[in-house]
């Protein structure tokens, strides 16, 4: 009934040759999992040699679609080449800090990137929903 999950890369022809291996010195972060080679998330994984890449931003969750009050979270956008992005969502701020420079130490060659506010210039906190 309950198979040996198999971890499917999200780029065909890059895969990890010891995943299982890889996923024992992994240290997971909220829902995601880094190692020194791959981010694993939902039965998949990304090579951290193919991510170009990163930028962090405060965003908000809303789990029942598009109204109401949503959960400060943080996304990180992650650049591999493809058309769209991966992006991965963290509630915690020392989290977000804690995979990306997980990530960075594997590949330094990785652009990182901050999401600025255009109102001030600053990097914002977590962004407060709104009171209604």
């Amino acid at each position: 009934m309950f198979g040996i999950l198999k971890w499917e890369c999200i780029v065909h022809g890059k895969e990890l040759e010891n995943v299982k291996q890889d996923r024992k010195h992994s240290k997971r972060i909220e829902r995601y999992e880094v190692s020194e080679n791959a981010i694993y998330f939902d039965g998949k994984y990304l090579p951290v040699s193919l991510i170009k890449s990163m930028r962090s931003q405060p965003s908000a969750y809303r789990p029942h679609g598009c109204c109401g009050i949503g959960i400060p979270v943080f996304k990180i956008r992650v650049e591999y080449g493809a058309e769209k992005p991966l992006v991965l969502v963290i509630e915690q701020e020392e989290k977000v800090e804690e995979l990306i420079e997980r990530v960075l130490k594997a590949n330094p060659d990785i652009t990182l990137e901050y999401y600025l506010s255009p109102h001030t210039g600053l990097k914002p906190e977590k962004i407060s929903p709104p009171l209604y």
